[in-house]
């Protein structure tokens, strides 16, 4: 839960950063309230524009990760 928790914020906080680069303070604001469209439009806009793959990595495969751990503890604790 926590890698979840924390690649989730760090993942969002970096998206916003990149719509800050692009389209200022006014992006900011707007990427705040549309932030299901942040998460999933800036890192792929990162990665074929600039070429930087990380944030769609991060978004991503934060979330393939903390699924995997969770998994991997639920089947230890004896969970369905």
């Amino acid at each position: 839960m926590v890698v979840w928790f924390v690649a989730g914020l760090w993942g969002f906080f970096l998206c916003l950063g990149i719509i800050s680069h692009v389209a200022g303070f006014w992006g900011i604001v707007a990427g705040l309230f549309l932030a299901p469209i942040t998460f999933v439009a800036a890192p792929l806009y990162a990665g074929f524009e600039h070429g930087n793959w990380f944030p769609l990595i991060l978004n991503y495969g934060g979330g393939v990760v903390a699924m995997v751990l969770m998994g991997i503890g639920g089947a230890m604790r004896g969970d369905d």
